[in-house]
């Protein structure tokens, strides 16, 4: 990153990472795994490309893994200040501040109206009485219609019909039905598509 950016302080305004998972915990505390991915950023209204991103989602903190000027590998957290959006392959996450809940979302659309998805971690104990061990769990999603700057959560298909106005709802059902979609098992791509759909009811 250094060859392209020469260590840019608006990038690297962020401490260093250095948390450490229980000895002897299973899992990971990441989004998908420990492995960085190619991904971007935007920072003030500037894109960074061609990154190497993880997201912790147990802490809630972008990671950036990048060798300085004497080559050795250093990973900071991301400063939230001034951080818009973030992408990891071909996932895009934005930062929102809303009800003073600062947090990530995974984002699905580009209209007037998104999915939003808030992942997370926890950290269980497992086992017997005297033989125990910690893990961390699966990756659990929360989802949410983003629209007029507010987050409405939902978990059925009756539940996003709702959120919408009772003339759009009929519509919006028949789609359901049609596509055969179910908001708990759909794919990114499914969701997305069902999103940019309603977006575009006259």
């Amino acid at each position: 990153m250094d060859r392209v950016y020469g260590l840019d302080q608006t990038l690297c305004n962020g401490k260093k990472y250095g948390y450490s998972p229980p000895p002897g915990a299973r899992g990971n505390q990441y989004f998908r795994s420990g492995a960085y991915t190619e991904g971007s950023v935007t920072i003030r209204g500037k894109s960074y490309q061609g990154l190497k991103l993880n997201y912790d989602i147990f802490n809630q903190q972008l990671l950036l893994l990048y060798d300085d000027e004497t080559g050795s590998m250093n990973i900071i957290e991301v400063s939230k200040a001034w951080l818009k959006n973030f992408s990891l392959g071909n996932l895009n996450f934005e930062f929102l501040d809303l009800e003073q809940k600062p947090r990530f979302f995974q984002s699905l659309g580009e209209g007037p109206f998104r999915i939003f998805y808030y992942w997370s971690k926890n950290v269980e104990a497992e086992g017997s009485i005297g033989s125990y061990y910690l893990t961390f769990t699966r990756a659990e999603r929360d989802s949410y219609l983003f629209m007029n700057g507010q987050l409405k959560p939902f978990s059925t298909n009756r539940g996003l019909i709702d959120l919408f106005d009772p003339q759009l709802q009929p519509e919006i059902k028949s789609y359901l039905r049609k596509h055969k979609v179910n908001v708990r098992k759909a794919t990114d791509q499914v969701m997305e598509d069902m999103i940019t759909f309603i977006g575009n009811i006259k």
